[in-house]
């Protein structure tokens, strides 16, 4: 059994990790912002802070992959719910590949999987703010009709 101070050390470290996407998420206006993301993170840390637990508690075989298979999946539908297509248009993908990141870090950070969590919390970070300035000025997205070519000769 873990110690009660390293139980509450996962869980903090769990929601400031969740919290951080969701506040680069919450300043650029998309819709799981910090309170949601730092949810899901503490969320996921306490499932599987729980079902270790609780299995040690029963001395029953810890099986923290099917904790993480069943996060895993319930925020697969989160995220989904999150994603909206209008007129052809698909949106805030990367919102619910935020969602799901936070999730699997919270996981980690339940396991006390520290360097996972803090490595994967911090490429998270920079996938999240800086390679949008790169699809900015490397990746040129049509605007409008600019996708349509004349009619040829």
């Amino acid at each position: 059994m873990l110690a009660w101070w390293e139980i509450v050390i996962r869980m903090l470290l769990a929601t400031f990790v969740g919290g951080l996407l969701g506040w680069e998420r919450a300043t650029r206006g998309k819709p799981a912002g910090l309170r949601t993301l730092a949810l899901v993170s503490l969320a996921s840390a306490v499932f599987i802070l729980a079902g270790e637990q609780g299995s040690l508690r029963l001395a029953e075989p810890v099986d923290a992959m099917r904790g993480m298979a069943g996060i895993a999946g319930g925020i697969g539908f989160l995220g989904a719910g999150v994603i909206l297509q209008a007129r052809g248009e698909v949106r805030w993908l990367t919102t619910a590949a935020a969602l799901w990141a936070a999730a699997a870090l919270g996981a980690s950070a339940g396991l006390g999987e520290y360097i996972i969590c803090i490595v994967g919390a911090a490429l998270t970070y920079v996938v999240l703010c800086w390679l949008v300035v790169v699809e900015q000025r490397w990746v040129r997205k049509p605007k409008g009709n600019g996708d349509k070519q004349a009619p040829g000769p």
